[in-house]
């Protein structure tokens, strides 16, 4: 029986970049086969004006796409937890059409969830800062850097759509290899990691609900014997600042050490994504992160990803406290709140912003 913070994490979730030196196992290639079927499915969604956020599994379902997508499930669900769908025509089709197309092979993996306040379904990963302003605290609507987190979901789905002029590295780490590393070299600070801290909702909590979590979410934990990872540190870095809390020297150590850990170059799988890739992880198990990015003047050409928060048709035990937001769809992520915005940046943790994601 797994015994957190006692017992290594000795499974396929447990990997590492070194591994992964040849970078083709990692994807999952849409044949001519795949690609025809999508065409044959769109024809028909097309004729009928379906809006990608009504598009069901059944809708979206052909024999020669349905077993690739098995797979990619299983990969996500019951192997490392990541992958990287390779071949989504984002070239033939416009951005309509294309989010009809992920939404439709997001289908296969879970069920779509809020993003933000604004009620987006279908995230859109661009910078939408304008001239003079500082960019938002919500990471995927800026060019920042952002630093490894987990986001609020239990699969995350990346679409490149398209790339930015320079920059915008993807970056992938998976938590079991980071925990067996801290557990072999500092066991005294997974105390630290298995307590937690609060987490500030950033403005985008409901009506009746608390600014910042009035309980600490663990960055390890488990629930029946199954590990999760929660971790975004420039979002507890805020949360401590509105409490008026310090952290302890213990606290920041441990922090500075997981960082570090996280960053080692044979643990940190990086990848640039080229249009038409989607990368999938397993939110539980895998962490990711972005470098900064400079983008294209033409507002045609600029980075654009599309980005899914899926809840798994094969849910893995969790505690209560990773459900961050309480909502009152019942769902994870954030529900639509009218008349609120994504985090402002008045809840970033620095003032040049470098850290909070999500």
């Amino acid at each position: 029986m797994f015994q957190l913070g006692e017992s290594r994490i000795e499974d396929s979730t447990s990997w590492r970049a070194s591994e992964f030196a040849d970078r083709q196992p990692l994807y999952i290639e849409l044949g001519a086969p795949e690609l025809s079927a999508i065409d044959r499915i769109m024809a028909g969604l097309r004729d009928e004006d379906v809006p990608f956020h009504d598009i069901r599994q059944a809708m979206f379902s052909d024999p020669d796409l349905n077993g690739t997508l098995a797979d990619l499930f299983a990969t996500i669900m019951e192997g490392r937890g990541f992958a990287i769908l390779r071949g989504i025509p984002v070239d033939r089709y416009g951005v309509a059409d294309v989010e009809r197309i992920f939404w439709g092979i997001g289908s296969h993996l879970g069920t779509g969830h809020s993003q933000s306040a604004r009620g987006d379904y279908m995230g859109h990963v661009f910078d939408e800062t304008k001239p003079g302003e500082r960019q938002s605290a919500r990471g995927y609507l800026s060019r920042r850097k952002l630093t490894l987190h987990t986001d609020l979901s239990e699969i995350v789905s990346l679409l490149c759509v398209r790339r930015a002029k320079s920059g915008g590295e993807s970056v992938f780490v998976s938590a079991p290899a980071v925990y067996n590393t801290v557990l072999a070299e500092h066991p005294e600070f997974m105390p630290v990691y298995l307590r937690g801290f609060p987490y500030h909702r950033r403005g985008e909590e409901a009506p009746d609900a608390e600014p910042i979590t009035p309980y600490d979410i663990p960055i390890f934990s488990a629930a029946h014997g199954t590990f999760s990872c929660f971790y975004v540190r420039g979002i507890f870095e805020v949360g401590l600042r509105d409490l008026k809390r310090d952290f302890t020297a213990l606290e920041i150590d441990a922090l500075d050490y997981l960082d570090e850990v996280m960053n080692r170059d044979d643990i940190c799988l990086r990848i640039q994504l080229e249009p038409g890739d989607a990368a999938f992880t397993n939110n539980r198990t895998v962490l990711h992160a972005r470098t900064e990015f400079e983008d294209w003047d033409e507002p045609e050409m600029k980075r654009l990803l599309l980005r899914l928060w899926l809840k798994s048709s094969a849910s893995r035990p969790v505690i209560e406290n990773i459900d961050i937001y309480r909502n009152a769809s019942g769902g994870l992520g954030i529900d639509y709140q009218p008349g609120q915005e994504p985090a402002t940046p008045a809840y970033s943790a620095y003032d040049d912003q470098p850290a909070p994601a999500a």
